[in-house]
């Protein structure tokens, strides 16, 4: 195994995930409270342990994004804190475990509670309930979408769907390819409760679903859920004794080049992974092929793909060949993918159900859909278009 560098301090003790589903609306604090009570007896800790809150973004730029903040969060448990964070905006969803780790190494913290907490299936029910109607008038759209929605492009998915194309055009990359990706992430839902979407498919149902923006389809975009994701990030010396082996936190990029947009990056096939991916690798003597564990981002199964080439496990245009047929990123092949059925199916975390998937198969605890042998290195990565964080763990 490569030498690490040792140089970051910190490491995942315990996480946490309440995910009720569809059919068992509930308030979003109680949700979020059962993610804290999960990860506090995943750790081994109590509240009074914990003397830090990190989240992503503290305010949203559409409601239920982040309906709890870090303020209200730390009134509703009553502790005390040492250090608190709840960026508006940062390179990516993980934001908030960077924050972490800088205010664990630094001594201002010892045990960090992270969380990323959504309410978007709620308000979907309260927009079809109250739909707009004229008479209320519409707000002027304002901010980088204000050059989008000329053009009619009103969602990531339109920039997504034009990202693919190109690269189809590019590297002769197939809807085919992609599909089998997207069935890959359902044969692994099908195998964890706590997915949302768990049904078998089969590519016929793939390829015959309808149409949201043009390559891509119905199966292509995640799943509005209620939900709360929580990891504790603790200082490495406060971790030895806890009740779990800590997933030290090998490295992490944030790094954002290029153009910081959804449409204008280069080349215009891919996104900000390009060139976030690559500095992951340049703070560890770790190497892609050492990965056994792989979650990456699929708010849209395209930016899945180009995770991939951006980490290393294939080349520039290599994706759709890499995924076809789906063996090599099965459960039992060289790189498995997106093992508690990604976000197209597990349900959309904004990444930290990625993180938290990593973590569950790094311990051995994803019962039938768990990772055959040594799983004791991971790597989760979120964000689309301009939004790019990885994490690479490994088991102390």
């Amino acid at each position: 195994m490569p030498i690490t560098n040792g140089s970051i301090q910190a490491a995942i003790t315990g996480v946490g995930l309440c995910a009720p589903g569809r059919d068992n609306v509930r308030p979003i604090m109680e949700v979020m409270l059962d993610a804290i009570d999960e990860a506090l007896q995943d750790a081994g800790l109590t509240l009074q342990d914990i003397d830090g809150i990190a989240t992503f973004p503290l305010r949203a730029s559409y409601k239920n994004d982040s309906p709890i903040d870090v303020t209200e969060l730390k009134e509703t448990l009553g502790i005390d804190l040492n250090f608190f964070s709840g960026g508006v905006e940062g390179p990516a969803q993980f934001t908030s475990i960077f924050d972490a780790v800088g205010a664990v190494m630094s001594g201002q913290a010892r045990h960090v509670l992270c969380y990323r907490t959504l309410a978007q299936y709620t308000q979907q029910l309260e927009d079809r309930a109250n739909p707009r109607k004229p008479s209320d008038g519409y707000e002027r759209v304002t901010g980088k979408w204000m050059y989008h929605r000329p053009f009619n492009v009103v969602s990531p998915v339109a920039c997504t769907a034009m990202m693919f194309r190109r690269h189809m055009h590019e590297f002769g990359t197939t809807r085919e390819q992609l599909g089998h990706l997207v069935l890959n992430t359902r044969r692994n839902a099908a195998r964890n409760p706590r997915a949302i979407y768990r049904d078998p498919m089969t590519m016929d149902d793939y390829l015959g679903a309808r149409m949201i923006c043009d390559p891509l389809g119905l199966y292509d975009c995640d799943a509005l859920l209620d939900s709360s994701t929580v990891v504790i990030v603790s200082r490495l010396d406060a971790a030895k004794d806890l009740r779990k082996k800590p997933l030290v936190i090998e490295s992490f990029s944030g790094r954002v080049g290029n153009h910081y947009s959804w449409d204008q990056f280069e080349p215009k096939w891919g996104m900000m992974a390009l060139e976030n991916g690559p500095h992951l690798w340049t703070r560890t003597d770790f190497k892609p092929k050492d990965v056994r564990v792989a979650n990456l981002y699929d708010g849209f199964s395209p930016q899945t793909l180009i995770w991939l080439e951006a980490l290393g496990f294939c080349g520039h245009g290599e994706s759709g060949a890499f995924v076809d047929g789906g063996h090599r990123i099965a459960l039992d092949g060289e790189l498995p993918l997106n093992t508690g059925g990604g976000q197209l199916s597990g349900g959309r975390m904004h990444g930290y159900g990625l993180l938290w998937e990593t973590c569950i198969q790094m311990w051995g605890e994803g019962g039938d859909r768990q990772v055959p042998g040594d799983v004791n290195v991971g790597v989760a990565a979120a964000g689309g278009g301009p939004l790019a964080g990885s994490i690479l763990l490994r088991r102390d």
